[in-house]
């Protein structure tokens, strides 16, 4: 990418894609888990449904992110944002797939429960962080 002219953008740009999905399917998850949207369906089947989405989107995600850590690694190294952006990351994607599908798994169509919710706020603020801390680096 060094002694490429759009390298950086290009994969900047597949990065922020992948971002944009992840965001929406973690989003329209945890809106449901919360009971504010599609309450006519299942947690479990959106969960299911968008579940290829969000794991396609966050591998390309890592894939970019190396390359654009590739690029910028002394930049990054001294960043505390990107320190807290991987750390913010590893955590939500443990979340995930663990507490959290352990959530969408045990829910139904009825009201969602206490720990639902729990989860559903968890995961929307750790995946805000996230971004939020990724944008960070930019910046500081």
């Amino acid at each position: 990418m060094q002694t490429s002219k759009w390298g950086f953008a290009m994969v900047e740009m597949v990065h922020l894609v992948a971002l944009a999905l992840l965001g929406g399917a973690v989003l329209v998850i945890d809106l449901r888990l919360l009971g504010l949207i599609l309450k006519g369906e299942s947690a479990r089947a959106i969960g299911r449904d968008l579940s290829r989405l969000l794991i396609g989107s966050l591998v390309l995600m890592v894939v970019s992110g190396a390359a654009l850590v590739s690029e910028e690694a002394g930049k990054c190294y001294f960043s505390p944002a990107f320190r807290w952006k991987m750390a913010l990351l590893g955590t939500a994607v443990v979340f995930y797939f663990t507490l959290h599908r352990w959530a969408l798994l045990h829910t139904d169509k009825g009201t969602p429960t206490l720990w639902c919710r729990t989860a559903a706020v968890i995961s929307l603020t750790l995946w805000l962080g996230v971004g939020v801390a990724g944008r960070a680096i930019g910046l500081l």
